[in-house]
């Protein structure tokens, strides 16, 4: 994470008011440091990495996150080296199940948190994230995520899908049911 560091996240939740407020200037310098680079890069986007970079996913459950590496190509379709690979992740948001689906350029990195991590590690939820141009060059892009286990994933893509599926709606009452 290159804005919204996990160590940035500590100090901002700090029990100490002092740490906390400074984390609070730093966090909103952040937030505007991050909106120029994305406005800086925004040019070199596809549409895809575009609706990535304005997801909205904070406290979204992740329900699982799955990598796999695609088989290549038969030779007279595609000569020379190929590596493809995909990475699902899909959340709880609101009232819907969200996946993002991204082809890979490269392999997916997962870094653990410190040891001494003071939130939860159970029920790991989306926190903080930031697109980024990768220096492998144009249509490179990283998908940095920050979960509240303190964990980090980097997703290195070119394009990735997301689908949204609405879950039924619990607890109504029947005759609300019927009236929608």
């Amino acid at each position: 994470m290159r804005f919204f560091t996990p160590e940035l996240y500590l100090q901002f939740n700090s029990s100490d008011d002092g740490v906390a407020d400074r984390a609070n200037e730093t966090w909103e310098k952040a937030i505007e440091d991050y909106r120029s680079h994305l406005e800086a890069i925004r040019d070199g986007m596809s549409s895809q990495v575009k609706k990535v970079a304005e997801l909205d996913l904070h406290d979204a459950e992740v329900l699982g996150m799955e990598f796999q590496s695609l088989s290549p190509p038969p030779p007279q379709f595609w000569p020379g080296p190929f590596w493809s690979a995909l990475a699902i992740l899909s959340l709880k948001h609101d009232k819907t199940i969200q996946s993002l689906i991204y082809t890979l350029w490269d392999r997916v990195r997962e870094y653990q948190a410190k040891e001494d991590w003071p939130f939860s590690k159970s029920r790991k939820h989306w926190l903080y994230d930031e697109v980024d141009l990768a220096k492998e060059g144009r249509g490179a892009f990283l998908h940095r995520i920050l979960f509240s286990d303190g964990s980090v994933v980097e997703v290195p893509f070119v394009s990735a899908v997301i689908s949204t599926v609405k879950l039924p709606v619990e607890d109504e009452p029947e005759e609300v049911r019927r009236i929608a």
